[in-house]
């Protein structure tokens, strides 16, 4: 299989503890609830078909996408086809939580020292650069959603 430019991954992360206890790491440090061992971080389930397309399929309810869960278990789905407000709010959600956890994976990859750096805002534009730069993600995405 040939990989893909355009194909990104996130997973879900906590931000890695920093430094050696100092000060300003201390609002990094996140935990999980602890509310339940099978799932650490969330448990939504949906599946966005063509949610930009004028005939959207949405998928959602409280079936895994797995055998047990559609054949064993009394669960529930949903199809929404048309209906491109639902389409709409699915695919925001779905982008606001890949965004969320693929900038934890980032800052996770990074060392000590390009952490702390990447705690402060830029005083110019050079943040721009990446999302007019050809091919890469960052473009690809202000040229679907912008």
């Amino acid at each position: 299989m040939e990989a893909c430019s355009q194909n990104c991954i996130a997973w879900g992360d906590t931000l890695k503890e920093r430094g050696n206890g100092e000060e300003d790491y201390q609002q990094f440090i996140e935990t999980l609830t602890g509310l339940n061992h099978h799932v650490e971080y969330l448990h939504t389930k949906y599946m966005l078909i063509d949610p930009l397309s004028d005939d959207p399929l949405v998928i959602t309810g409280s079936a895994n996408f797995s055998q047990a869960s559609t054949i064993k278990n009394d669960e529930n789905m949903i199809i929404i086809r048309g209906n491109t407000r639902v389409a709409d709010i699915f695919l925001g959600e779905f982008m606001r939580m890949f965004n969320h956890f693929r900038s934890r994976n980032k800052l996770n990859r990074m060392s000590d020292a390009a952490f702390k750096e990447a705690e402060y805002l830029k005083p110019d534009d050079s943040w721009t650069k990446p999302y007019y730069q050809e091919g890469s993600q960052e473009q690809n995405e202000r040229l679907l959603f912008g």
